[in-house]
């Protein structure tokens, strides 16, 4: 009997600690979007760039040279990107004498890598004490109390950035030192080889946008090319790419599309077909984070005329943004009414 009513309370113990907890509330999605269509008018150059916002079909629309450096904005950031889209080309000449340097012999040109991961940059890690023998820095994120690099943790390495062909050649080569990065800004200087048009910057770090830009040309200017990074998510632009033929590097400027690189991420499906493509089938691809994951191979050139494009409507991108929604997308067009080129037409729905 004494048994029997040991059980009987404990069965009351459970049954009464279990309704002091609240189950969870199951996950609810939101239905999904409407297919949409939208068209962008790079143009038959490609001279514009153009900022896409998936929701609303927001666009910011401006001329892709209009910079030449992007800088890491983050807080404990400094990573510096060139415009591979002008062509820009930066070499490290090893060497702390800024003054003296004014020639390109020996220069051993590099260039970003087309994915804007931090750790292919043409200019890479210039936080280092000695450029002659580098060494690492301090981490950015720890060098100080205050979270800042200290003034002798940074080189005085020259480097050297060709601005592109399209530059008097007076002014196409500048020597450039990257002086100082804190929480809130960077300092660099820069001139022509022969030392004069020199300059000193200080450039503000602005959290709510993903880089801050600086064109040298014009006589310098810091400016924001692109939206806050909460109001977009693609950007159609021209940028460098590496192509390998025989062994051979080529780079090669292309037209494409890169993902704003604030948790994005993209999967490439070309097994289902545009209607197919679900929440359920989405969420279990393989994502990747490279700014380029959507390109420019969702177009090719008709190699027998040499003038005419045809578009992969079979090739879905499968789109994951920051906010944990996800997007199919597929291009159906690259001509405007006219027959101009230029004119990427485009085909998307939140899943």
């Amino acid at each position: 009997m004494i048994l029997r009513s040991r059980y009987f309370f404990l069965a009351l113990l459970v049954t009464l600690f279990a309704s002091c907890f609240k189950e969870d509330d199951p996950i609810v999605l939101p239905p999904p979007g409407d297919v949409q269509m939208s068209q962008v008018g790079m143009g038959p150059d490609y001279l514009n760039q153009i900022y896409f916002k998936l929701s609303n079909k927001d666009t910011l629309v401006n001329d892709h040279r209009c910079w030449d450096l992007a800088f890491e904005n983050s807080a404990n950031g400094y990573h510096i990107w060139v415009n591979g889209g002008n062509m820009i080309l930066v070499a490290n000449t090893n060497s702390s004498n800024f003054a003296y340097l004014n020639d390109t012999v020996g220069a051993n040109w590099k260039w970003d890598a087309s994915s804007w991961n931090k750790d292919s940059t043409a200019i890479g890690n210039w936080t280092v004490s000695n450029p002659g023998n580098p060494t690492p820095a301090k981490d950015i994120a720890s060098a100080s109390s205050s979270g800042k690099i200290e003034q002798n943790d940074i080189a005085t390495g020259v480097y050297l950035i060709d601005l592109g062909s399209d530059m008097p050649a007076a002014e196409r080569i500048k020597k450039a030192v990257f002086e100082t990065v804190d929480n809130s800004q960077y300092t660099f200087k820069y001139a022509n080889l022969d030392g004069s048009d020199l300059h000193t910057v200080t450039l503000p770090k602005e959290p709510a946008y993903c880089y801050t830009y600086f064109t040298i040309r014009n006589g310098g200017v810091v400016l924001h090319p692109e939206p806050v990074k909460t109001n977009w998510d693609i950007l159609f632009t021209r940028y460098r790419y590496i192509f390998y033929q025989n062994g051979n590097v080529i780079p090669y400027v292309v037209t494409g599309v890169l993902i704003n690189p604030t948790g994005y991420s993209v999967a490439v499906d070309s097994s289902k077909a545009f209607t197919d493509v679900d929440y359920n089938y989405a969420k279990n691809l393989t994502y990747i984070t490279n700014r380029d994951a959507i390109g420019y191979d969702w177009k090719h050139i008709n190699f027998q005329t040499s003038t005419t494009y045809t578009v992969d409507e079979n090739k879905i991108y499968l789109i994951k943004d920051n906010g944990g929604y996800y997007w199919k997308l597929h291009f159906i067009g690259f001509y405007n009414n006219d027959g101009i080129k230029g004119y990427p037409q485009f085909e998307y729905q939140r899943l």
